[in-house]
């Protein structure tokens, strides 16, 4: 049986424009189109209708997402807890008769949370007997709920007594939205696939108890990236700048979330400032009060923090350009679209060791890494980790061939490639029909 030359292929995401998964989801559609699939995106806009009801549908559904996300984070998780259960307990699996999804060969999940789909979607996207291939941006496709588990393994076997909840226990929403997954992948089989950016995240997957005996077939794919759509167009600095002080860039939505390694951050650029090095540190994202509280302490021993609000892609580009390195102190990461958007501007990145990350910073060729450290260390070990991750700054800064390590982090790209990246998922969906005939 020949691969055909296209395939009908639908994929669902909570959002076209929100986050970085929205992101991943909208680069793969368009490098999947340009392989020349047909591809339809559907997500909550594409059910409201024109004019005045669906501008009203969305500002209800806009307000409800938000609701139950503050509900949840003062009822439900504990302080700094990434979990969402809200989505499985209701949905409208009529929805799953679209007639794009009806016609289908198959269909790709990303993000579905913030009540986008629930339990009995996806169990109404099972009958329609095609492939499910579930593109995953975190862990919460194969957990009780947790997006990170951190330091917990509970998903392996079973959850229950979830570390992320107010009320834990062993029936808790973690341990019964996990059984509810687990019977769900059963009953899908081999016509589900995980298909994870990151080595990391897909050794997660395997042995999650929701995957394992299951039938479900795991991959790796990495997320697609196109430096001359994705890059803005904008020619990468394969040259080193000439500043008399480092340029360090830092990107997050929201700073303050720590799990982005913030406040590691602050104390690396302390210790630097202790030895003599001092830095300028632009910052894109929220700058709340939180994420300020340190940085008179840093400007006065020196350093410059300059705070740019939430970017555009293009500012973004410019920004990861202007720089001398991307710091990405996140203690647990997938497979972050920032890494690719600084090598895509030919700008080296230094990181801790954790998750994907550590697949995609090589040492001395495209950035440095620091030893992983977990989330619940001590201030001991987290001082340790800055310590680290300040050495790792430096092995950049002080590069005996920076304009070599501009030039490797540009060519880090080549496995990210659109080509390269739609011929795997071509493969990967042939492959599954091809098991799915033989099954029927």
């Amino acid at each position: 049986m020949q691969s055909p030359k296209s395939f009908k292929l639908v994929l669902l995401t909570s959002s076209q424009t929100s986050g970085g998964a929205a992101i991943a989801c909208m680069r793969q559609a368009r490098v999947l189109r340009q392989a020349g699939h047909q591809v339809t995106v559907l997500s909550p806009e594409t059910w409201w209708p024109d004019g005045f009801l669906g501008r009203l549908m969305q500002r209800v559904y806009t307000l409800r997402k938000h609701l139950v996300y503050k509900l949840q984070q003062y009822l439900v998780w504990t302080p700094e807890a990434m979990f969402s259960g809200n989505p499985w307990p209701a949905g409208d699996p009529s929805r799953m008769q679209h007639p794009a999804l009806k016609e289908a060969d198959a269909v790709v999940l990303h993000w579905i949370n913030h009540g986008f789909l629930g339990s009995s979607d996806l169990r109404a996207l099972l009958n329609l007997e095609k492939p499910v291939l579930w593109h995953m941006h975190d862990q919460w496709a194969f957990t009780g709920g947790c997006h990170y588990s951190g330091a917990c393994t509970a998903f392996e076997n079973t959850c229950g007594s979830c570390p992320q909840l107010r009320r834990s226990g062993p029936d808790d929403c973690s341990g019964r939205q996990f059984l509810e997954r687990q019977k769900w992948a059963a009953q899908a089989g081999g016509r589900l696939a995980l298909v994870a950016p990151s080595e990391w995240l897909a050794g997660l997957a395997a042995k999650s108890g929701i995957v394992r005996g299951s039938g479900a077939w795991v991959r790796c794919i990495p997320n697609p990236f196109d430096q001359a759509v994705d890059g803005q167009g904008l020619q990468p600095r394969l040259v080193t700048s000439g500043h008399s002080r480092p340029r360090l860039f830092f990107a997050a939505v929201n700073p303050s979330d720590s799990r982005k390694g913030w406040g590691l951050l602050m104390m690396a650029l302390e210790h630097l400032g202790r030895e003599g090095m001092v830095c300028d540190v632009e910052v894109a994202g929220k700058a709340t009060e939180l994420a300020r509280s340190r940085v008179q302490a840093l400007e006065a021993g020196g350093h410059q923090v300059i705070w740019l609000g939430l970017l555009g892609s293009k500012a973004m580009q410019e920004a990861y350009a202007r720089a001398d390195l991307f710091v990405i102190p996140s203690l647990q990461e997938n497979f972050p679209n920032t890494i690719l958007e600084s090598f895509a501007a030919g700008t080296p990145v230094v990181g801790f060791a954790a998750g994907g990350i550590a697949s995609m910073i090589v040492e001395g060729q495209n950035g440095a890494l620091a030893p992983a450290i977990d989330l619940l260390a001590s201030e001991a070990s987290k001082a340790m980790a800055a310590v680290n991750l300040a050495s790792a700054i430096l092995r950049v800064v002080q590069h005996p061939q920076g304009t070599l390590l501009r030039v490797g982090a540009y060519q880090s790209l080549e496995q990210v490639r659109p080509e390269r990246v739609a011929k795997e998922y071509t493969d990967l969906i042939h492959a599954m029909l091809q098991n799915f005939s033989k099954v029927l």
